[in-house]
């Protein structure tokens, strides 16, 4: 006996089950929240104890910062191949634990009385160099660990985590620098590796294990040529690193240049700074939130496309700003707009990387995209400045909003903004 279908029923799929029914990837995807978290703390711990024990100077923080910073631009190429050479999670382990020991330092020697300002810069550098490891290895694993469908999901999720640690995380910093002092506040942040560790030590699924094309420096260089050249040859990942290279470019360069167009043009008080700032903070969530389903409605292609177009015009409403009630006003309305866009962007990125990318060659291609992606963070501010003492601090906003227009234009050389739920085979990387 059959039963009749109802009209319009018929072609509805099955409703596929969240990922927080997947073990595995719960338990990574926990343990990267609870170290984004504790590494938010940092950010905030790490100056402050250069400032409050040493007296530093605005260029040693700078320094200290920029640090943490530099091994993304120099070590990604070299990360990447080791990364698809090597089981990711044992990487992602030793990374934890390495970052949990130079973190965990800090308070130990600051203890004994022997803290220096050349340890806190070994201390960045180190932290830096297994951040480096531990993303590539994060973003190149967890794929393995769940359907092709739920990238979106997965890439939601981290997102998710990094805009809530990101908002919440620097707040938490200051209140636990405020409490327990910077140098034990670092201590937050070196659990949190060991949390992270833990989760990631429980996953039971097997991992594969590699098939490197051969051994000694010789084959680790035609690994990393292999890279370059899958990046390079192929029009959607060629299309999406130089997307990511100028959008990037704009973001850094719009935040580089607000505290001061804020204080010295529009002449905001810190109060009203932090308040267009935390606007922000709040679109930044609900972007990560509503993310998937931007994604999903407009296609993953057209989200990019939207995503940068809201950009530039987020960007330019900057100069518009007046003094005064209205100027805070604009301000903010331009930071919602902005961070808004940046988590969207984000998911779709990523999944459309992991779809187009083989799953061997993930820590490659990352790798190899990293010295672009990220150099345009410290780029940006360069820029910035040069195009605001050439012009004046307004000017630096328009030429942001056309370097993300700019970006568009490599989604649609790249065809990019055809782009649905899923990479077309034409465009998958081989």
């Amino acid at each position: 006996m059959t039963t009749q279908e109802q009209p319009g029923r018929a072609a509805e799929a099955p409703r596929r089950p969240g990922l927080t029914r997947n073990s595995d990837f719960m338990k990574l995807w926990t343990g990267e929240s609870v170290s984004l978290l504790g590494s938010e703390v940092s950010l905030i711990a790490l100056p402050s104890l250069a400032v409050l024990a040493f007296g530093a100077s605005a260029g040693s923080v700078g320094l200290l910062i920029a640090l943490q910073w530099i091994p993304f631009v120099v070590l990604g190429p070299v990360v990447g191949v080791l990364t698809d050479r090597m089981r990711r999670r044992p990487l992602m382990i030793v990374a934890n634990l390495g970052r949990a020991v130079a973190l965990g330092s800090l308070p130990l020697v600051a203890f004994l009385g022997s803290v220096s300002m050349a340890h806190l810069y070994a201390v960045a550098v180190v932290k830096g160099a297994l951040d480096v490891i531990f993303q590539l290895a994060y973003q190149a694993h967890f794929p393995a660990l769940i359907e092709r469908e739920d990238f979106a999901e997965a890439n939601a999720k981290t997102q998710m985590s990094r805009s809530l640690a990101a908002v919440f995380g620097r707040s938490i910093g200051g209140v636990l620098v405020g409490a327990l002092g910077a140098a034990k506040a670092v201590t937050v942040d070196a659990l949190s590796f060991l949390v992270s560790t833990y989760t990631i030590w429980s996953i039971r699924k097997p991992e594969p294990a590699p098939q490197p094309s051969g051994k000694g420096v010789g084959a680790a260089v035609t690994d990393l040529k292999h890279g370059f050249t899958t990046l390079v040859g192929n029009r959607l990942l060629r299309s999406l690193t130089l997307m990511g290279f100028f959008g990037n470019l704009a973001v850094s360069m719009t935040m580089a240049m607000l505290v001061v167009y804020a204080y010295d043009d529009l002449g905001f008080s810190p109060a009203q700074l932090g308040f267009v700032m935390s606007a922000g903070g709040v679109a930044f969530v609900i972007g990560a939130i509503f993310s998937r389903k931007a994604l999903h409605q407009l296609g993953m292609g057209r989200a990019l496309i939207v995503t940068h177009a809201l950009l530039g015009l987020a960007v330019l409403l900057m100069v518009l700003a007046g003094k005064g009630t209205t100027g805070v006003v604009v301000v903010a309305l331009s930071q919602f707009l902005a961070s808004l866009t940046t988590p969207i962007a984000n998911v779709g990125i990523m999944t459309m990387v992991q779809k187009a990318t083989p799953p061997q060659l993930m820590g490659r291609v990352g790798g190899v995209s990293l010295p672009l992606v990220w150099g345009a963070n410290a780029l940006g501010p360069v820029l910035g400045a040069a195009a605001a003492s050439a012009w004046g601090n307004a000017a630096s906003f328009v030429l942001a909003a056309v370097l993300a227009w700019v970006a568009i234009g490599w989604l649609v050389a790249g065809s990019v903004h055809g782009i649905k739920d899923e990479v077309p085979a034409e465009l998958q990387a081989a």
